[in-house]
């Protein structure tokens, strides 16, 4: 086996080996939330996984700080928030993540391969990945939070229904839910949160609908705030969104089955039918050929 690969090999198992004694040495549990242990939401592992490199790129973070990329830090500040991890990283974090796998990427250039194009090439890879990655978790928890309102919705329904006032039903969904590591019920624990430190709860439905930056939310969000400046009744709104949002996501569902038959014909013609014609015709050609 060549040199530069026995390296190689050697030198990752031992940043994984530095990276599974962070992993495992990193809290779980969200700080400053003022919880009892038994009532914390849960870290995702996403936090968990940038906080793994930050021993690498912490010497770096004053520098970090200076640079002038007021415009970039504030897409990567709105896409921390907005997957969730606001809490355990920010924006220069993400920055000095970018650059640990940049580094680590042109290393592993370096040892497989020559040329600067190829170093070039692994420094693009290494800044990009990061960047997707976030942007993925970021869409992901939008998805989860749009795939959780019906039925968290349905449930505030129902309490409010049942007596209890707005804010008392959050904090039981918040209490039901609270194992479920509910993203959704996360940022209703948030809005509860700032109600409680004393802003009115239409800023508080503002700020949650900010932060998520998803086009149910803010449909939700208005629409709360508009029945309570008419007076109107919150349960009903509650009922009535619930609903819709059920008939939204089935016809999500029956749109995106329609679609993927259409997926489905260019691999069948390519793949299916060249199969089923050898199969039909092959004995015919074959007879004609020893004739």
């Amino acid at each position: 086996m060549d040199t530069g690969i026995i390296k190689l090999i050697a030198f990752l198992m031992f940043l994984s080996g530095i990276f599974f004694l962070i992993y495992n040495i990193l809290p779980r549990s969200l700080p400053g939330t003022g919880m009892k242990d038994e009532d914390e939401f849960v870290i995702g592992d996403e936090s968990r996984f940038i906080l793994m490199f930050k021993p690498f790129y912490q010497v770096l973070l004053p520098a970090i700080r200076k640079l002038p990329l007021a415009g970039y830090k504030a897409r990567m500040k709105k896409y921390i928030i907005t997957a969730g991890m606001d809490e355990q990283v920010d924006s220069n974090d993400m920055i000095g993540f970018q650059i640990s796998v940049m580094l680590l990427f042109i290393f592993m250039g370096m040892v497989l391969f020559d040329g600067l194009f190829v170093l070039f090439f692994s420094a693009l890879i290494g800044l990009g990945y990061p960047y997707l990655w976030l942007y993925g978790k970021k869409k992901d928890r939008q998805e989860k939070i749009r795939l959780s309102m019906p039925d968290v919705v349905d449930i505030l329904s129902l309490s409010v229904e049942a007596g209890l006032a707005f804010n008392v039903a959050v904090q039981k969904v918040c209490e039901i839910y609270r194992k479920d590591n509910d993203p959704f019920v996360v940022e209703l624990y948030l809005m509860d949160q700032n109600i409680k430190f004393g802003r009115s709860r239409n800023e508080a439905l503002k700020i949650m609908a900010e932060r998520v930056d998803l086009m149910e939310l803010d449909s939700f969000t208005s629409t709360l705030i508009q029945a309570e400046k008419m007076g109107s009744s919150i349960s009903t709104v509650l009922r009535y969104q619930a609903e819709r949002m059920r008939s939204e996501r089935f016809m999500k569902a029956e749109r995106i089955g329609a679609q993927a038959s259409q997926k489905l014909l260019v691999p069948m013609m390519l793949f299916i039918f060249p199969v089923i014609f050898i199969v039909i015709f092959g004995p015919y050609l074959i007879q004609l050929l020893m004739k």
